[in-house]
């Protein structure tokens, strides 16, 4: 009569090497269907330009008053910032590009130096505006900066030149970063000896611009300027992608 414990061992032995196989033969099954499934892909950037002419010029203006009364300064600056601004728009500047961007009411601190020491007392009181304007007709910027140029005790920054975002095509940049790009991964392909398949993913990049504008500094107490040329330049404009494409 067989030994039945015997039997039993044999029988586990060869339950638990059949396992193995089957483990092992799916395992072989599972690692084949993801490497058939899962293509070999290739990232690539690719980038497009354009270059446009500007459109806008933008003004920064800052009057200045002061006085060793705090009312009079604030009084004296107000008249001279309605002035102004009034002076902007009958230049026919519409009132959406005409933009106040700071006031300050301070009291300056004069450095006294006595008995070998230096101390501070207080001095007259200081008043500032600062408006910004844009100009979108260009050929009138000579005209607008020679009129800001002769408001007297003022400061000016400008014109700085830029274009309109909203001129920009930007289907047109992306589609040609895009093909930029299938341009550089098919020359990778075939270095390797693949062939180009489809897309898998884009990433889009932001745009990007470089201004190629002028900018004038009219210092304080600039009077005059009139014939001064601005040019409009250009700006160029730069689009970015990263594509992913499958590899066949």
């Amino acid at each position: 009569m067989p030994d039945i414990k015997k039997l039993i061992n044999i029988s586990l032995l060869v339950n638990i090497f059949v396992s193995i196989v089957f483990a092992a033969l799916v395992g072989m099954g599972v690692w084949y269907l993801v490497k058939v499934s899962t293509p070999q892909t290739i990232s690539v950037s690719g980038s497009s330009t354009s270059v446009v002419k500007n459109q806008i010029a933008s003004y920064s203006l800052t009057i200045e008053v002061s006085d060793p009364d705090k009312a009079k300064a604030v009084e004296a600056l107000s008249e001279r910032a309605k002035s102004v601004v009034q002076i902007i728009k009958d230049f026919g500047i519409p009132e959406a590009d005409v933009e106040t961007t700071s006031l300050n009411v301070y009291q300056r601190q004069d450095s006294v130096y006595r008995g070998g020491v230096t101390t501070y007392e207080l001095g007259d009181w200081f008043a500032s505006y600062t408006i910004n304007t844009k100009l979108r007709d260009l050929t009138k910027s000579d005209d607008l900066t020679a009129l800001l140029a002769t408001v007297e005790k003022a400061s000016m920054w400008g014109p700085n030149l830029t274009i309109d975002d909203k001129t920009i095509d930007e289907e047109a940049l992306l589609s040609e970063a895009i093909e930029d790009a299938r341009s550089k991964a098919s020359a990778i392909a075939a270095g390797v000896g693949k062939k180009l398949g489809k897309v898998v993913m884009i990433n889009e990049g932001s745009a990007q611009y470089m201004y190629g504008g002028v900018k004038y500094d009219m210092g304080m107490g600039a009077g005059g300027g009139g014939g001064i040329p601005v040019e409009p330049g250009s700006t160029t404009t730069y689009k970015n992608v990263t594509v992913v494409f499958e590899l066949r």
